[in-house]
Parts: structure tokens; sequence; C-alpha cells
């Protein structure tokens, strides 16, 4: 794959990453208007990765709060707004990673 198309990929990926539609589909989209070769699953888990990094890595100052005040409330500390934030994405989180496992074939 050329770096035009990596970069043009990212791209895509970055700005529709946070715009309230598939980002995913995106990536699936733009080698059929383009008329590209699919780019595969471990080019669009990169991406995917790298969007990820990017908002941890904004949101840092937040997810360290909700880490530390996580594991203080697992040892019997205080439960803060950040303790139970961290408790609901978790909770949030369970469903899905579920559903994945016992699914994944189908998936």
């Amino acid at each position: 794959m050329d770096e035009l198309r990596i970069l043009i990929l990212a791209v895509v990926q970055g700005i529709t990453e946070f715009l309230p539609i598939s980002s995913s589909a995106h990536l699936i989209l733009m080698p059929h208007i383009f008329g590209w070769r699919d780019q595969g699953l471990a080019f669009d888990v990169a991406v995917h990765f790298g969007s990820m990094i990017a908002v941890l890595y904004h949101f840092r100052d937040e997810v360290f709060c909700m880490l530390k005040s996580w594991v203080r409330s697992i040892r019997g500390g205080v439960k803060d707004q950040y303790s139970v934030l961290a408790w609901w994405i978790i909770l949030g989180t369970l469903p899905g990673v579920v559903i994945g496992f016992f699914a994944q074939s189908w998936i």
C-alpha cells in the first residue's frame, strides 16, 4: 500500500472517528470509491488503535484520575465521581466482551 493511500485512509479514520457515523464503514467505502484493493483487517485495527491512543493521550489526566480512584475504591477507599465513572465504563464494556466471546465465530 502506498503512502498516499495510507495517509488518506488515516485522515478519514481520524476525522470520522468522532462523528456519529461509522468510521469503520468509511474504511470500507473509501477503497470502493477509489477502486482500491481492500487494505485488510490489520490496517483497520492499526488506525483504530491510533485513534484510541490519541483519545487516551488527550484525556490522560481524566483517565489517570479514574484509574487512581478506581484502585482506591477497590482497596476500600472513598468512592468519588471518578471511581464511579470507571466502574460504569467497566460494567458498560462487559456486555460487548461477553457477546464478542460467545459470538466470535459468527462475527
